[in-house]
């Protein structure tokens, strides 16, 4: 446990919030060398100051294809006035460290290097090859971190299955007690700008053609219509296991929400859990709102973004011309930007049995769930090239843990951390000595 928490103390201390990922993939280069995993090791920088570290594990048999392991080093920033702990200092107090990254993604990509630490010195042969990678740019958009990668290196990498962050043990979360959720699939990410247009004049003399007028009305519009609920084999399979930590009316609920009748009557208490209504349905979150420059002047122009995550079903132009027809024809839309529709990673594969079994076995009394990720993780990219990618950080989470991350305070654990370790031992055993 100490050595994980020194560990990722040192690793949080490397502010890597401004695309400056390279000092931390150096120094993780080095301790993946200094405690002898491998000395395959490359550090490849897709652009300036952005380091992407490559560790490769040779297997006995080259016949079977690698398990790439993966981890983003870059994190968002923090407002160090608002942090008890300072959120680059790595501070370790009463077993747990705190610091950006701790859990958002610098915690699994410890749980990964330790895990296989201690396979090589315990003198595990491996027949399957491990690759471990720990990506710059996760927090933008990807580009210059695993998108560059899959662009440059999928075809000499080759991986069989890639296992990167998404869920996690959810503590009394979807219920009482631990339900693992194994991510085989994530919503599209889908930005668009809406800007109204208008005559500019002065704000004593109000008029029907002012531009912020038309934008908050058709917002107004938008924000008031929910896109349909729509289940998928994944969600069935979650809302089946949720159903039975669920007390009667929502068991039996969340269990027959197929039926339409069932659908009505539930859809209200679906929208009060934003966790649970962003996994069934296409979302649009209202994040960035401009209109105007001076206090008595109606503004000629004003837009705003939404940030719209659809379902991985879900056809964006069909999306697009739902939206147009909601906002109306006083406001135009640009699409921002579009994550291509990536397939979904299947449910019957030898990875995602070894992610439930793993965590299962190191938490009795759980159980583990098929999870449709609401946002975007770097699998995407995976999977948008053929390569099947599961999402799993091996810890236990509460709320409150999951509001620190990209809030204030964020920290885990060294009990956490152990924990993270054994089961990326036992995932990497189960799937590498075949």
């Amino acid at each position: 446990m100490t050595d994980a928490l020194d560990l990722l103390s040192r690793y949080i201390q490397f502010d890597t919030s401004h695309h400056n990922e390279m000092a931390a993939a150096e120094w993780l280069a080095g301790v993946v060398r200094e405690r002898g995993i491998t000395n395959d090791v490359r550090v490849l920088e897709p652009e300036p100051g952005r380091g992407l570290v490559i560790a490769r594990i040779q297997g006995s048999d080259p016949a079977l294809k690698p398990l790439i392991v993966s981890h983003h080093i870059d994190v968002v920033a923090a407002d160090p006035t608002q942090w008890t702990h300072a959120p680059f200092g790595g501070e370790i107090a009463d077993g747990v460290v705190y610091g950006r990254g701790a859990f958002d993604d610098k915690g699994m990509g410890v749980a990964h290097l330790l895990a296989l630490d201690a396979l090589v010195r315990e003198g595990v042969r491996l027949r399957r090859g491990v690759v471990f990678t720990a990506v710059p740019d996760e927090e933008t958009n990807g580009a210059q971190g695993t998108g560059w990668l899959v662009s440059h290196m999928a075809r000499d990498l080759d991986p069989e299955w890639v296992w990167d962050e998404g869920g996690s043990g959810y503590v009394d979360f979807f219920g009482p007690g631990v339900l693992w959720g194994v991510a085989n699939c994530e919503k599209q990410v889908h930005r668009v700008r809406v800007t109204a247009q208008g005559t500019p004049g002065h704000g004593s003399m109000p008029h029907t053609d002012n531009p912020n007028d038309k934008l908050v009305t058709a917002l107004r519009r938008v924000l008031w219509h929910d896109r349909p609920l729509r289940l998928s084999e994944t969600t069935r399979a979650m809302l089946r296991i949720i159903a039975q930590r669920q007390p009667f009316p929502a068991s039996a609920l969340l269990s027959r929400l197929e039926n339409s009748v069932v659908q009505r009557v539930a859809a209200a208490r679906i929208k009060r859990d934003p966790q649970l209504n962003a996994l069934l349905r296409d979302t649009i979150s209202l994040t960035i709102l401009r209109g105007g420059y001076q206090g008595n002047v109606i503004p000629e122009r004003a837009e705003a973004e939404l940030d719209c995550r659809l379902l991985p079903e879900t056809d964006p132009d069909e999306f697009d011309a739902w939206l147009r027809g909601v906002l109306g024809r006083r406001v135009a839309i640009e699409v921002l930007e579009r994550s291509p529709r990536t397939p979904v990673a299947p449910l019957q594969s030898a990875l995602y049995e070894a992610l439930t079994g793993a965590a299962l076995a190191a938490t009795p009394g759980a159980a583990a769930f098929p999870l449709q990720m609401p946002g975007a993780t770097d699998s995407r990219f995976w999977r948008a090239a053929g390569v099947p990618g599961y999402g799993l950080a091996p810890f236990l989470v509460t709320r409150q843990d999951i509001a620190a991350v990209h809030g204030i305070d964020e920290r885990i654990s060294g009990a956490n951390l152990e924990l993270g370790v054994r089961i990326a031992q036992d995932v990497i055993t189960r799937v590498c000595l075949v």
